[in-house]
């Protein structure tokens, strides 16, 4: 009798525990949506068309064209914007488990290019970092985690600032007076998960990004030939080992160009 009554008990939680995952299920915003070039924009609270911070996203991807000598994609990149942080994370914990806390994500899969954020006070900075993911994956689908993240901390500062990123300058020239951090690339380039990057991580990565692009054509050109390279056929030799072929010393220019900065601040 007991075995018999415990059944349908069983049942009946099995079934609530059913309501109770249905009633957690987030949507994603979609009160508002628009198109502006390559980017589809949809929240769940009013945004002007004519936005600066849109504005922005739209003209970074000419500036990544001409920064790096890419062609531009028409492939969509879907931005799904929250005005609710809670609403945004809870979305995340359900349809992300692994994703550690972050304001923002960038994802991809074989058909689709998005964004997720939740507006804040550093949404600008959050978007301009993760639509350059999206910009830059539309038409380099496979990038190594250094360069990408690199490249991703230089574009999202506003634009007319050549990606001087005052948090990682700072960052870095305190633990090298402190004589706790030497830059090691090839270190950085055995990275291939973003949950494994630390502060340190990210910010060394800006900082060659920032080095290679803000040093001279030459060292551009180094950044250029790499993405080249890999959008035509998929692979390249580790950019270190070009950077070790041509720019002397080159761990100690990078620090040389740390310190200049580091003077700017």
């Amino acid at each position: 009798m007991r075995n018999v009554l415990g059944l349908p008990v069983c049942l009946c939680l099995i079934a609530l525990a059913g309501c109770a995952l249905a009633k957690r299920q987030v949507k994603l915003p979609s009160h508002d949506k628009f198109s502006r070039e390559q980017l589809r924009i949809f929240s769940d609270f009013k945004l002007p068309r004519r936005h600066r911070l849109i504005d922005e996203l739209t003209a970074r991807r000419r500036d990544i064209s001409a920064k790096l000598l890419l062609p531009m994609s028409d492939e969509p990149i879907n931005i799904y914007i929250f005005e609710d942080a809670d609403r945004y994370k809870e979305y995340l914990t359900i349809n992300h488990p692994t994703f550690p806390e972050r304001r923002a994500f960038f994802v991809k899969n074989d058909t689709d290019l998005t964004v997720f954020a939740h507006w804040s006070e550093r949404v600008g900075e959050d978007l301009r970092h993760e639509v350059t993911h999206g910009y830059l994956h539309a038409v380099v689908p496979v990038i190594p985690l250094w360069l990408d993240e690199g490249l991703a901390e230089y574009f999202e500062v506003p634009r007319g600032r050549r990606g001087f990123n005052r948090q990682h300058i700072f960052h870095l020239a305190t633990k090298v007076k402190q004589d706790e951090w030497r830059p090691d690339l090839q270190r950085l380039e055995t990275l291939a998960d973003a949950h494994d990057m630390t502060q340190m991580d990210y910010a060394e990565s800006w900082l060659w990004a920032h080095f290679l692009l803000e040093s001279g054509e030459k060292h551009q050109k180094l950044v250029q030939d790499q993405l080249a390279r890999l959008r035509m056929i998929g692979e390249a030799e580790p950019l270190s080992a070009q950077i070790d072929d041509q720019i002397e010393n080159a761990s100690d220019r990078l620090l040389e160009h740390l310190a200049d900065l580091a003077e700017q601040l």
